[in-house]
């Protein structure tokens, strides 16, 4: 079975998903229905963007009143960026249907698996270098796909899915590792909707 791989777009392109996503939330669009990731680095921008807000007022008054614009200019944008990127997490969730696993990361790329070959879903302790759809340097087997090095979440898949990760190289993969708000919530959306195949297995 084969695999699909997007890569994520360039600088630009990812201010461009940051912008639309933060837009879409003030807007109050209604978000993609699915599977949130990423929690810890939301956790995490959330709170250097509050303290980066905290702080643009105190640092401003020591600085020279010529100076306060332009580092006015710099705190929004920084807020701005801070919250875009929050929101292209929140707003590109994984997906799970009858045909495919859709394995996201909002502005990093993503995987998409077919259903069929997913067997498993469990949850792991796992680190892995890098950002978005990567090979797992000591495992030839498997790829990983995530905004950040830590994962919590296996899907075990037979047969392999080939992935073409571009110049990382192509990978035959019995597994692949992701990052999932709830582990569980993944396996049960898995088991919730079974692959369309008659004669495929599935242990979950």
């Amino acid at each position: 079975m084969t695999g699909s791989v997007t890569a994520g777009p360039a600088k630009a392109g990812v201010a461009r998903v940051w912008a639309r996503s933060l837009a879409a939330v003030l807007l109050r669009r209604r978000a993609a229905t699915g599977l949130r990731h990423s929690a810890a680095t939301r956790q995490l921008v959330l709170v250097l963007v509050a303290s980066e807000a905290l702080a643009a007022l105190p640092i401003s008054s020591m600085l020279p009143p010529w100076v306060r614009p332009a580092h006015a200019a710099l705190e929004v944008l920084v807020v701005l960026a801070g919250s875009g990127l929050v929101a292209a997490l929140v707003r590109n969730p994984h997906e799970v249907d009858a045909e495919r696993v859709l394995l996201r990361t909002g502005f990093l790329g993503e995987l998409a698996l077919p259903r069929a070959a997913v067997r498993s879903a469990a949850a792991v302790v796992r680190t892995v270098p890098g950002r978005g759809p990567r090979p797992v340097p000591d495992e030839p087997e498997a790829v990983a796909c995530s905004v950040g090095d830590s994962l919590n979440v296996a899907l075990r898949l037979d047969p392999p899915v080939r992935f073409d990760l571009g110049p990382a190289g192509v990978v035959d993969a019995t597994t692949v590792y992701a990052s999932a708000d709830s582990p569980p919530a993944l396996a049960a959306a898995l088991h919730a909707a079974p692959p369309r195949s008659p004669d495929s297995r599935k242990t979950f």
